[in-house]
């Protein structure tokens, strides 16, 4: 780790299938690029479930003006979080809190539905089946990946015999170390949401479901770093309360959970009617990404990589019912 930044900018967003775009980035190099090339989010699926970015007006399709007004000139440096809710620059730095949209990405969503399935869970990860220059409906993080060259010897891991040596080249990725966090949030909109904070719901998720490159551990950028810097720097004793795997959905019947793991929130009786006379639900949750500068693979052999992240969200009904 490192005073060094990475700096994020932003394709794509779409809900039920949410896409962000590129990323510039190294938790150990100095990369200074900074730019946000398009962003747009849709809702599918009807009017089952709508969006909103403030609680009062829902929409099947939120235009890319609307969020232009909140992703512009965002500057993205590597952060570390625990739990998704309170973040550090961390590193090499003065540890301070974070800064929201200046050193890593967060906005908040409002669901909508007015249909039994209104608990809300991030599904489907297909990361290992997609490529950079492919798509999938589904939730998933890639990366173009970077040919990079290693500048000094360094315990890559898991296993002790996973060297990498000064010289040797290869492709690495900055989807390995990407973290998201959805953070359910009482909905002030709403009246009728008494729920206590212990009764919202929350999710860490890393993507590349590799528990054993997870949060650190002594091998990749914690070994390279102490190469490079010939400096010592202690390894977190804290535990990022992570998850590695998605909500499992019942093959034989599409709207069925069959477990909570990747439940993000469960909308609300409002005491509204739609002109139907159907209950309307609705809840809010708080999207964050970042790179997390304690992962394995948050060294500088990514710097310049682009990333392409997809989430895919859906009403379900839980196990329990």
């Amino acid at each position: 780790m490192s005073i060094k930044k990475l700096y994020i900018s932003i394709l794509t967003l779409i809900l039920m299938f949410v896409t962000f775009g590129t990323v510039t980035f190294a938790w150990i190099s100095l990369s200074t690029i900074n730019n946000i090339e398009g962003l747009s989010l849709t809702a599918s699926g009807g009017d089952e479930l709508q969006i909103s970015l403030d609680g009062i007006n829902y929409n099947s399709e939120l235009t890319a003006e609307q969020l232009y007004q909140m992703f512009e000139n965002i500057r993205l440096v590597d952060v570390t979080s625990t739990d998704g809710i309170y973040f550090e620059t961390g590193g090499m730095r003065d540890v301070e809190e974070a800064i929201a949209n200046e050193h890593y990405l967060t906005f908040d969503l409002w669901f909508q539905t007015s249909v039994r399935e209104r608990h809300v869970y991030l599904v489907n990860n297909v990361s290992d089946q997609v490529a950079y220059d492919t798509s999938a409906i589904g939730t998933f993080v890639v990366s173009h990946g970077v040919m990079w060259t290693a500048k000094h010897d360094f315990w890559y891991g898991p296993d002790e015999s996973d060297m990498i040596y000064k010289g040797e080249e290869d492709r690495y990725y900055a989807s390995d170390s990407v973290r998201i966090s959805v953070i359910e949030l009482k909905d002030e909109t709403n009246a009728n949401d008494l729920r206590r904070e212990s009764e919202l719901k929350k999710i860490l998720f890393d993507p590349s479901g590799d528990e054993l490159r997870g949060y650190g551990v002594p091998y990749g950028q914690y070994s390279y770093f102490i190469a490079r810097t010939r400096y010592f720097i202690g390894l977190p004793n804290d535990v990022q309360e992570v998850s590695y795997r998605l909500t499992e959905i019942d093959p034989t019947n599409p709207y069925q959970a069959l477990d909570n793991e990747s439940l993000i929130a469960v909308l609300q009786e409002t005491g509204e009617m739609t002109e139907s006379g159907k209950t309307i639900y609705r809840g809010k949750v708080r999207i964050s990404i970042w790179i997390e500068g304690w992962d394995a693979d948050a060294f500088d052999a990514v710097e310049n990589d682009r990333l392409k992240i997809q989430l895919q969200f859906k009403a379900l009904i839980p196990p329990t019912e």
